[in-house]
């Protein structure tokens, strides 16, 4: 009998504590919570060496209101010797409609925790796609390893 009793407290018990999420201990907005889900990192490489860093924030799932008709990329790079390089952003091999170049702070600064004076912000729209996105980010002779985006509905 005590078994049985013990068996149907455990579920109780642990059920209370279902409802919490990792965020609702922090002090952040919806939208701050949906950027940090949709918000991925690379090195940008050039053989072994890294040569930069790359964070890339998926617009669309973030705020389908303002950022549907198109795919929007929010950025944040570091590239080392920067004045050298020749940025390319694909998604799914295909280039951009328009890179806008951000100052910082920037109206997405507060999405992310990324704000620092060295790095380079860019807003990058590309044409609609269907399925998995597949952003990389490119120069002279570095790349980023492939950054995959799902869409949500």
């Amino acid at each position: 009998m005590k078994i049985y009793f013990i068996i149907l407290i455990l579920p109780i018990l642990f059920s209370a504590c279902a409802h919490k999420s990792a965020f609702d201990d922090f002090n952040i907005t919806k939208k701050q919570e949906l950027s940090e889900e949709h918000l991925q990192n690379a090195k940008i490489k050039d053989g072994n060496e890294t040569t930069g860093l790359v964070t890339a924030l998926y617009l669309n799932n973030v705020d389908k209101r303002e950022f549907h008709n198109s795919e929007y990329f929010y950025l944040s790079l570091y590239i080392q010797n920067s004045k050298d390089k020749n940025l390319q952003f694909f998604l799914n091999s295909k280039k951009p409609l328009s890179v806008k170049k951000l100052s910082n702070p920037n109206k997405f600064t507060k999405l992310t925790s990324i704000n620092a004076a060295w790095l380079q912000y860019y807003l990058v729209t590309f044409e609609k796609e269907k399925g998995e996105l597949k952003l990389q980010i490119k120069d002279n002779n570095s790349s980023s390893r492939v950054l995959l985006f799902k869409q949500e509905e």
